[in-house]
């Protein structure tokens, strides 16, 4: 892999942005799934408004940032997965802030992950909220979203769950449900382990986090979900 990283220096140096691009793309294609997830997310709840943003455009921009100010440190694919996962972040922040609806919290993160995990650890009514959903399904609201397939699989395994789950309308409402339920900061976390495919220890880097505090918020996460679909572990 480095000696693949390498010729980004070659291209740079011959200002080959496309074939820069490339080599990054190859490097980490999880980059763009997880930027394509926090986006559709931000649709659904109102955040920023439908089709303005788009996964391709803020990837080219992580690309060019890294294409206009390359270091020896990107030639260290460690480093450089890092880098790019907090460039992802730091973009969509900004686009969130940008938005006029979103204003970050001047709080340290230790009190955030607290308050997450207590949050997790409330009885979360499911079924109910889904009958709510029908209730009111002629009143202006967000539709429930339905996670995508391949992010779904790849949920239920990392809760390891059975994928069989997805074959039924309403456990994939309840994953649905359940991950729209998670606070900011936990759905980030699990993005960048689900979508991002990233170690305990590079999502700690990314959100400049403990690596306990990492693992804390995904048990607490897990445990949410699979209470939300009568799988809670003995």
């Amino acid at each position: 892999m480095t000696q693949s990283l390498q010729a980004l220096k070659t291209h740079k140096d011959a200002r080959n942005r496309q074939a820069f691009n490339e080599v990054l793309q190859q490097f980490l294609p999880q980059l763009k799934p997880y930027v394509a997830a926090r986006l559709r997310y931000a649709e659904h709840v109102g955040l920023i408004p439908r089709r303005m943003y788009f996964p391709n455009d803020i990837v080219d921009e992580i690309y060019l940032e890294v294409f206009d100010h390359l270091s020896d440190a990107d030639l260290d694919p460690k480093k450089l997965k890092i880098r790019l996962f907090k460039l992802a972040d730091a973009k969509l922040e900004k686009i969130l802030k940008e938005e006029a609806r979103w204003q970050e919290r001047k709080v340290p993160i230790e009190d955030i992950v607290q308050e997450e995990l207590k949050s997790l650890e409330e009885t979360f009514y499911p079924e109910e909220m889904l009958d709510d959903i029908e209730y009111r399904q002629d009143e202006y609201r967000p539709k429930l979203l339905l996670l995508e397939e391949g992010f779904e699989g790849d949920l239920l395994d990392f809760l390891e769950l059975d994928r069989s789950l997805r074959q039924e309308a309403r456990h994939r409402q309840l994953l649905a449900q359940a991950y729209e339920s998670l606070p900011p900061l936990s759905r980030i976390i699990l993005e960048l382990k689900v979508n991002g495919n990233l170690t305990l220890e590079e999502i700690a880097d990314v959100r400049e986090m403990d690596v306990e505090e990492v693992e804390a918020v995904l048990e607490a996460v897990k445990r949410r979900f699979r209470q939300t679909l009568g799988q809670e572990a003995a």
